[in-house]
């Protein structure tokens, strides 16, 4: 998932960069097998209303484990995810009816929201025919923030996935993937088949070199504060090369 959540921050820095960047060619040339197309699915308000954190640590087997924060808001028809803090953070906002993503940017005392139209992730390779996950589910049990979680096993061919998960709470990852128009990385494939919240999870890739965890901080339930959604204050600029 952690390359769904860089996702829009990297279509931004391009966009920048570049302002007639043609982000297809750049996926075909990377073999991702994805491409970019604006999102005009029916509107599906977010399951999950509230707020966390979640501290993600990443060992790709190569390179040295890194930490990422990632905040994440969310009403019925809004989301704002926040990587990073202080003056190294940026903040994507997703208004799901309205089709729009806002990249908040800030320079000193200048505040820029750059807004393009919601795009979505198209993977030539979702349908190619797979095998079911295997899932287990444990009768361990531990207490995690107040939540009794049980822990479940969730094995496919990309690896295992191990978690804590809090069934009295709706799970987010379905809402956070149409935030990003991506359906979720590999690790998280036959997620969609556990229900509940994983406040804790382990994923290790088949080969045992690639390795994903993830520890969820500062759950709140129920309405966030409207002012994460707002854009007051910001000089908003509409950038061609990604609207309709």
């Amino acid at each position: 998932m952690l390359k769904q959540l860089l996702l829009p921050f990297a279509i931004a820095c391009c966009t920048i960069l570049h302002a007639q960047v043609d982000l297809n060619t750049i996926l075909q040339q990377s073999g991702s097998g994805v491409q970019m197309v604006p999102d005009t699915d029916p509107f599906i308000p977010n399951t999950f209303v509230g707020s966390f954190r979640m501290v993600m640590t990443v060992q790709d087997g190569r390179d040295q484990p890194s930490t990422h924060n990632v905040h994440y808001f969310s009403s019925a028809d809004h989301s704002a995810m926040r990587m990073g803090e202080g003056q190294q953070s940026m903040t994507t906002i997703t208004d799901h009816k309205g089709k729009w993503t806002y990249m908040l940017m800030n320079h000193g005392s200048q505040k820029q929201a750059l807004k393009t139209a919601k795009m979505k992730v198209v993977d030539a390779r979702a349908d190619a025919p797979t095998d079911p996950p295997e899932i287990t589910v444990t009768n361990e049990t531990k207490a995690i923030d107040g939540h009794t979680c049980t822990r479940m096993i969730v094995k496919n061919e990309d690896g295992t996935w191990t978690g804590w998960v809090a069934k009295d709470i709706d799970a987010p990852f379905s809402d956070i993937a149409r935030s990003l128009g991506a359906s979720g990385g590999q690790e998280h494939k036959g997620l969609d088949q556990v229900k509940g919240f994983p406040l804790e999870y382990e994923w290790v890739d088949v080969n045992g070199t690639d390795r994903l965890s993830c520890t969820v901080k500062d759950l709140k339930l129920g309405a966030v504060d409207a002012s994460v959604f707002s854009l007051e204050g910001y000089q908003v600029m509409e950038l061609p090369a990604m609207g309709r």
